[in-house]
């Protein structure tokens, strides 16, 4: 997906400008820090770093409102924000994270111990030490980036964002390059990453942007060598032999080995009660799943293509024909209580409803004689206790996660 915004390219510039401080003053910082008495040197020496950083942020936080207004601005729109947000409250002493940053910028303190007492010399160590320094600097100010980003854009009155990724990301990411999400959707985010929103009123306005695009259309631009090179050879043959690149991608989230040696890898993704793997072998085969082949091991038995393809569709990489539109009603049917809102029909829940309805259909559930935990044990007292306890955590901070 190409994005020609000058205002998106301004906040690229701006942000890399940031992190280049940051990493510049760690330096300098972590030069200061004796690998004989490491914790009591950083904490003696750090005190103007921290300072540079919170200030580093509240500009990150800065340039990211003010980009949001611009980029919206290059599409012909402007949507008055409800109240006006404070870039000062992104540069108070604590990462994203939600942890004050002297124990976020401990962690490097502590690993450089770690690796020293597993034996690592002092030298390789300190420089260990001194790359998560660096890479937690720069991961810290892109997530502030992001999420003050995320603030300007809820304020808005029907404007979400589309993701754009660098030309140099991972699989997880190029699979979310090119979608529109609601204000509501989190940024996920990795170490590494350098994802970026574009603020759109709109999923439609970002249809005719031609923001919205389908990761199979980089693939299919890709070269053999570089789907290889970014997907893994398995993982894009799968993909070239008619697999869904989304199946493909995610099934690395719950990967582990299986038997000895090089046999194969299975993975736990899609095999939950309402994942496709799952669905898919028991209404298009009649079987209970037990474990799900990722590409990987289904390419290493070296079977004839035929029934590498059969193998492919069994285990849910290729996807029967209507599949999506089948996935809804077969979910409904398996549903224990009424959550309509997964189905896009409660478009305006935040994400801190989401868990506060979600907390409160578990325990009415439980009440109903239906184990919201373990569908089809029992429901226990146990059970009821916990479904009580749940709703009023979640009752008590109306969903919140973190609360004064």
């Amino acid at each position: 997906m190409t994005v020609t915004l000058e205002s998106l390219s301004d906040s690229r510039h701006t942000l890399a400008r940031l992190c280049l401080l940051a990493v510049r003053a760690a330096d300098k910082t972590w030069k200061g820090v004796d690998p004989r008495r490491v914790r009591d040197s950083w904490n003696r020496t750090n005190a103007d770093f921290l300072t540079l950083f919170a200030t580093l942020q509240t500009r990150a936080a800065s340039d990211a409102m003010d980009s949001s207004t611009l980029m919206l601005a290059e599409q012909g729109d402007y949507v008055r924000p409800d109240g006006i947000a404070n870039p000062l409250a992104f540069g108070t002493g604590f990462a994203p994270s939600g942890i004050d940053l002297e124990s976020y910028f401990d962690i490097p303190v502590t690993r450089t111990l770690s690796a020293i007492k597993s034996g690592m010399g002092e030298s390789d160590a300190m420089t260990a030490g001194r790359a998560t320094l660096r890479q937690m600097a720069m991961q810290a100010l892109e997530d502030t980036s992001i999420s003050a980003m995320g603030v300007s854009i809820t304020q808005r009155a029907g404007v979400g964002y589309v993701r754009v990724e660098s030309p140099d990301c991972c699989p997880r990411c190029a699979i979310l390059a090119g979608k529109y999400f609601r204000h509501n959707n989190d940024f996920l985010r990795h170490p590494k990453c350098h994802g970026r929103t574009i603020p759109c009123k709109g999923k439609e306005k970002a249809e005719k942007q031609g923001w919205i695009t389908s990761p199979m259309d980089r693939f299919n631009n890709m070269s053999e060598e570089e789907q290889d090179k970014v997907f893994g050879h398995a993982d894009a043959q799968a993909i070239r032999d008619g697999a869904d690149i989304y199946q493909v991608v995610n099934a690395h989230r719950g990967m582990r080995p299986v038997g000895r040696g090089n046999i194969g890898m299975a993975t736990s993704e899609g095999t939950s009660r309402y994942g496709w793997s799952r669905m898919i072998r028991k209404y298009e085969y009649g079987q209970r799943q037990r474990r799900r082949l990722t590409p990987e091991g289904i390419y290493s038995f070296n079977l004839p293509r035929e029934q590498t393809i059969e193998l492919l569709k069994r285990e849910g990489y290729i996807l029967p024909d209507k599949w999506r539109e089948q996935v809804p009603e077969l979910r409904r049917s398996q549903w224990l209580h009424d959550n309509g809102y997964r189905q896009g029909r409660h478009e305006e829940l935040t994400a801190a409803q989401k868990r506060l309805l979600n907390a409160r259909l578990r325990y009415e559930a439980a009440l109903d004689g239906h184990n919201p935990y373990q569908p089809g044990k029992p429901v226990t007292p146990d059970v009821l206790a916990k479904a009580e306890n749940s709703y009023r955590r979640w009752l008590s901070s109306n969903g919140e996660k973190y609360t004064e």
